[in-house]
């Protein structure tokens, strides 16, 4: 955990998770996410999931908008601090290749469950949980070179539907949104008047996943300044039991409900006598998009002011999840969609349904963690590796200097004049 700030991991552990419990729920029991489109199987607990705050379990979108936020926040905040356009270049330089390796690897695996016909479990199972309302979207006869494809080219660069693993869909906003911040950050971070052009890009984002990043940076800015956000302590308010009270942490507990309350925005569609019904007021285009970047982007400012919080995500399980996070998010569907589903399958003639699907989701579990730190040491640290050497190595072939020695600093600086030249 060296150079990482433990509580953001924690942060993103606990989101990867919630990622995993949707994709539980849309393969077994779909009403939980998509409300009542799709048949029940629940109850009434089916619909009560859908339409209120109970929802935050298995949120994947609100999830995903988390990982966005913190994208901004990480990938800028160390530059913010010391102001050195270096880890900026650094950063830009290895982001594709750290975020590739992984992504190839688990293209290929997934590339080898269809060749073996094993995620036919996964349209089985969907026929039973979805129903006449199923569309089959997910028949697709494998190719190595358009699995090659995806895994070098149509992830990173070209986005949409993503056949070979659909959470994959997330890597085109992450690679582009991790460029965002870069430039905003070079371009505009030296400046007194930057806020004005940080306003400006959140208004241009206003309605797409890319306001998160830009958001993720602006606390980068404001919490590597001096000047304290909250000044905690020193307005206090007594509580009966004579304890204090501070005036942040209730300004923080109201905005941590806010936050989880437009995080919970159902995916599901919401009417106008639904809880949410009041937020349908036309300002967004994509509501569903901009609660959920707003509401992440009111957690994590939060979870940087709160030290409770932060302990609590600082503590050993979310870290060990936090750790896991990437390789989790990426193998995650290729297991339910074959060993959950073909669990499922077996138990289901023979249990009550939510005992079937229970036993599925806890039983692939016992598959998906350890999974994931073996995916997460051999692959995502390879990758971590593997994007270093190929800065260094880049660093070293840019420029001699007068010992016959490279030096990593030219690469920045060559770089950097480079950009200077075209944008100023």
């Amino acid at each position: 955990m060296t150079g990482k700030i433990t509580y953001l991991d924690g942060l993103r552990g606990v989101a990867a998770i919630n990622v995993m419990i949707m994709h539980f729920f849309v393969a077994l029991a779909p009403a939980v996410i998509y409300g009542d489109k799709l048949p029940s199987h629940l109850g009434n607990l089916d619909l009560v999931f859908s339409s209120t705050p109970l929802g935050l379990i298995g949120a994947g979108d609100f999830s995903v908008c988390i990982f966005f936020v913190l994208s901004g926040y990480v990938l800028t905040q160390k530059y913010f601090k010391t102001r050195d356009k270096n880890i900026i270049i650094s950063s830009a330089v290895r982001r594709y290749i750290r975020l590739f390796v992984p992504v190839f690897a688990a293209v290929m695996l997934s590339y080898l469950l269809a060749s073996a016909g094993l995620y036919r479990y996964y349209i089985e199972t969907m026929t039973i949980s979805a129903g006449s309302n199923y569309r089959d979207y997910w028949t697709f006869t494998p190719d190595i070179v358009d699995a090659l494809k995806q895994a070098v080219w149509g992830s990173f660069f070209v986005g949409g539907k993503t056949v070979y693993n659909p959470v994959l869909w997330t890597m085109n906003i992450e690679f582009f949104g991790s460029m965002l911040v870069f430039a905003m950050a070079l371009l505009f971070g030296p400046l007194r008047n930057r806020w004005t052009f940080y306003f400006a890009a959140a208004v241009l984002f206003l309605n797409s996943y890319y306001l998160a990043f830009v958001i993720g940076m602006v606390l980068a800015d404001t919490f590597n300044t001096r000047k304290p956000v909250f000044e905690t302590g020193n307005k206090t308010t007594l509580s009966k039991t004579g304890n204090k009270i501070t005036l942040s942490n209730i300004v923080l507990s109201i905005i941590l409900i806010l936050g989880l309350f437009l995080g919970s925005y159902p995916t599901s569609p919401v009417t106008g006598d639904s809880l949410y019904g009041f937020l349908n007021n036309g300002f967004f285009h994509t509501p569903k998009i901009s609660y959920h970047v707003i509401g992440a982007g009111m957690i994590m400012y939060v979870l940087l002011n709160s030290q409770l919080l932060q302990k609590v995500f600082s503590s050993p399980v979310p870290l060990f999840l936090g750790k896991i996070s990437y390789s989790l998010y990426l193998i995650h569907f290729l297991v339910i969609s074959s060993f959950t589903c073909a669990l499922f399958l077996v138990l289901y003639p023979v249990l009550p349904y939510g005992t079937a699907v229970l036993i599925s989701c806890l039983s692939s579990l016992l598959l998906i963690i350890p999974l994931s730190y073996l995916f997460y040491r051999y692959i995502d640290m390879a990758g971590v590796k593997l994007s270093k050497n190929f800065y260094n190595w880049l660093a070293n072939s840019c420029k001699p200097d007068g010992s016959g020695h490279i030096k990593q600093e030219h690469l920045s600086s060559t770089i950097f004049t480079i950009y200077n030249k075209i944008f100023k």
